[in-house]
């Protein structure tokens, strides 16, 4: 436990020198928080800090430069200990330590805050009591939701960090709440608290972790996000995981069965199509309940939907037609999607893997008729309406609890900016994000079971394809009857038809190119599902 301290000697020369010069740009790298791991941090600048916790710890704000590229900002909750709690700190955990700094009160170990129980819980108590603090340049405040008090309950909470950090940093309180804390920030509006928010207090949609508050950092005119609070769900783990488990017994169940070609043959393969399709008793009694899942989630989806389309007077998710302008728009950035994975897969050829050589080679002679795919929506602007989507829509968002789902994360695409995660778009975009998680998790699952058995694969693949289509119909049937009523998407069944392929064949396109980068062996499952939307 850390004492109350004069903070103001940290932030002013020599510690300050030592801080910026020595200790942070050693410190950043080792936190798997930290994004800038591949770049080369030539400074780094504390740009405001404010105490907290009755002087015991300080919310502290750093900018990052980099040799090349746009600078990044950091916050960090730090501590300081002595004694024995500092030894702990270093001897248990180690890249948490910032540096050690000599003081007026001795040799203090400045750490991570979130290694302090005590700054744990003041971070709640900001929400809690919608606490104002103020920093050298600015102000933090708690904001809570309207269902704080519900969420919070009555009992004592039990601060935890959680060990799966990622981007951000993730804290429980008891088994009530989860507070995500937003390590790199951005100026503007978050799109998982804006989101969060209008679910919980404007909608009837329960089916989310339900939004709890906020921490807000503001400075001059910008605004800045630094935590969410939610409620904490009961689950059974993400939807990636459960489902990658059950295709596991899915394909080893199949091993010493013939393959029912008729029953495969009856299942259609385009989207309008398979949304229509009432799946007959016998693929049920091959793919097993998973098929309930996915109608279960298809319709958790619409309902998604239905409730980011409602009405409202907030601007921000006011439902909107697609304008000649915005259609126009949504057509060069598909085809800059194109042209970037096309460009990329040529300039990859030759490091495939032999086996996907035929296969990409066949992918590059479909470009043609993939652009004008593409292109065809210039033609006429898309029915249905732009709203507020997911924007980052696939199985590891969403959490199985029981026999339902909790749809998780509305932070959009990581890689875009704010303004680009909170622009509306057709809700079939998030549609097809699931279609292609699915198909990632049958042929994931195939590849897996494939290399730790002596299972044939041509033997195999006609299961993953029955189990990827039934899924598929499974879900857009339970989807389009979810929104049947809405106007939300195109009710031109030749409409919904084609843009829903151009997103799935966006995505797909979107996953060529993350494959190429970082998983080249991946690289069957993406092209897989470019020359089956191309034929």
């Amino acid at each position: 436990m850390s004492s109350s301290f004069d903070w103001e000697e940290i932030f002013r020369n020599p510690n300050l020198e030592h801080l910026e010069q020595q200790f942070l740009p050693s410190f950043l790298p080792r936190q798997r928080w930290f994004g800038g791991k591949a770049r080369r941090i030539s400074s780094t600048l504390v740009s405001d800090w404010g105490p907290f916790d009755l002087g015991r710890s300080a919310l502290v704000v750093v900018e990052v430069t980099y040799e090349a590229g746009e600078p990044d900002i950091y916050l960090t909750p730090l501590s300081i200990s002595f004694g024995e709690a500092s030894a702990e700190i270093q001897e248990k955990f180690p890249n948490a330590v910032v540096g050690s700094l000599e003081t007026q009160q001795g040799i203090k170990v400045l750490h991570d805050g979130l290694y302090d129980n005590d700054a744990l819980l003041a971070l709640l108590a900001l929400i809690a009591q919608s606490a104002e603090i103020g920093t050298s340049r600015g102000t933090i405040r708690g904001l809570p939701s309207n269902v704080f008090a519900a969420l919070r309950g009555t009992t004592e909470l039990h601060p935890r960090r959680s060990s799966a950090e990622q981007s951000n940093s993730s804290i429980f309180y008891g088994d009530k709440l989860i507070m995500k804390l937003f390590r790199r920030v951005q100026a503007g509006i978050n799109p998982d608290i804006e989101i969060g928010r209008f679910l919980t207090e404007e909608t009837n949609f329960r089916n989310i972790a339900a939004f709890g508050g906020s921490i807000e950092y503001r400075r001059g005119g910008d605004s800045y996000a630094i935590a969410m609070l939610q409620g904490l769900v009961d689950n059974q783990g993400d939807g990636w995981q459960w489902t990658l488990d059950e295709l596991d017994r899915y394909y080893q169940a199949q091993t010493s069965e013939e393959f029912p070609a008729i029953a495969a043959a009856s299942i259609p393969s385009d989207f309008l199509s398979l949304s229509k399709y009432v799946l007959p008793a016998d693929i049920f009694a091959i793919v097993g309940d998973y098929l309930h899942a996915a109608s279960t989630l298809g319709r958790r989806t619409g309902e998604l939907h239905v409730a980011l389309g409602s009405a409202t007077v907030d601007v921000a998710f006011i439902p909107e037609r697609f304008s000649a302008r915005e259609a126009e728009a949504l057509r060069e950035q598909l085809l800059e999607n194109a042209t970037l994975a096309f460009d990329a897969l040529s300039d990859n050829l030759a490091r495939l893997p032999v086996d996907l050589i035929e296969p990409a080679a066949r992918t590059l002679r479909r470009r043609e008729v993939i652009f004008e795919r593409l292109s065809h929506l210039s033609s006429q602007e898309p029915g249905g309406l732009r709203i507020r989507v997911h924007g980052d829509y696939h199985l590891g968002q969403v959490l199985r609890t029981h026999s339902d789902f909790v749809i998780l994360d509305f932070e959009g695409e990581p890689a875009k900016s704010l303004v680009e995660r909170r622009a509306k778009q057709s809700p079939l975009k998030d549609v097809a994000g699931m279609l292609r998680s699915f198909s990632y998790a049958a042929f994931a699952s195939f590849t897996r079971v494939l290399a730790t058995s002596s299972i044939d694969s041509q033997g195999l693949e006609p299961w993953a394809h029955l189990w990827e289509r039934s899924v598929h119909a499974a879900f857009l049937s339970a989807y389009r009857e979810a929104v049947a009523r809405s106007p939300i998407v195109p009710s031109d069944p030749t409409e919904f038809q084609s843009l829903l392929e151009v997103y799935v064949l966006d995505k797909a396109l979107y996953e060529l190119v993350y494959e190429l980068n970082n998983r080249p062996t991946w690289v069957r499952i993406p092209l897989n599902g470019i020359l089956s939307l191309s034929n």
